[in-house]
């Protein structure tokens, strides 16, 4: 038999609950945008971690979106309704320096977004304006085959020739008809190829942000491993002076206050 939890318990879970709710700050409701790794993804197993709203399995996730580009992070994986947002960074924030040029990438990246929006607007523009010139064409050469009809129905006695005539203009006019059609439809797919080639570049872009912010983390740390290492060399370098009984204290207070201030 299933055992119910009573009146009480319930009670102490949603103090619970409402108590972590109130808690939480208005921030981590923002969940930044996020690039697919599949090294990091799916659902929180490792743990039994859950959303604070609707208190489901967290997932994990890569963040791809200002400082925050190349972060991990544990957050709500719900895609209907409200999100709860970032739950927990896996990753510490990244060096100064290294927000900065994030930064600065992120303003290149939206720069040449914006130049290609307004591309794309002149570009509507022109296709429109093409539109409306074929559909002008159109409504004249519905006209024109209802004045052409009318004259026939006037001039039963016409001659033959001047039914050449009148049958070789209106072939004409279907053959120009058929020719600015042809004429849209190639524009409207050369603007389809060019969407498609961009949304491409802004794929590549995402994936040379994402390459060289995870090389930029291997530089600093390579960095920081070998100033440990000039670091311990000195502290070395001081036991053995003080060992020997070598040196002037003078020196070696400025050794110590080099090594104290790195």
């Amino acid at each position: 038999m299933p055992s119910w939890p009573n009146s009480n318990e319930t009670s102490d879970d949603d103090d619970e609950f409402m108590s972590e709710f109130n808690n939480m700050q208005m921030e981590y409701f923002q969940t930044p945008d996020t690039v697919i790794d599949p090294s990091f993804c799916g659902l929180v197993t490792e743990s039994d971690r859950r959303c604070i709203l609707h208190r489901q399995r967290a997932g994990k996730f890569v963040a791809f979106e200002g400082t925050d580009t190349g972060r991990r992070f544990i957050g709500c994986a719900t895609e209907d309704g409200v999100n709860c947002g970032v739950l927990e960074w896996v990753d510490a924030p990244w060096p100064v320096i290294m927000q900065r040029c994030l930064t600065k990438l992120w303003d290149m990246y939206h720069e040449q977004n914006l130049g290609r929006a307004q591309d794309n607007e002149a570009h509507g523009t022109e296709v429109a304006k093409l539109q409306k010139e074929l559909d002008s064409l159109a409504n004249q050469y519905s006209q024109l085959v209802d004045d052409v009809s009318k004259l026939f129905d006037y001039q039963d006695g016409i001659k033959s020739h001047d039914m050449d005539c009148t049958s070789q203009a209106i072939n004409e006019l279907k053959e120009k008809k058929k020719q600015l059609e042809e004429q849209a439809k190639i524009e409207l797919q050369m603007e389809k190829l060019k969407l498609k080639k961009e949304q491409r570049c802004i794929l590549q872009s995402q994936a040379d942000i994402i390459q060289n912010t995870r090389k930029a983390m291997k530089e600093i740390e390579v960095d920081r491993d070998h100033l440990k290492e000039e670091k311990k060399k000195l502290e070395n370098v001081i036991a053995e002076v003080l060992k020997v009984g070598h040196g002037c204290k003078e020196k070696l207070d400025k050794i110590k206050e080099v090594v104290t201030e790195e």
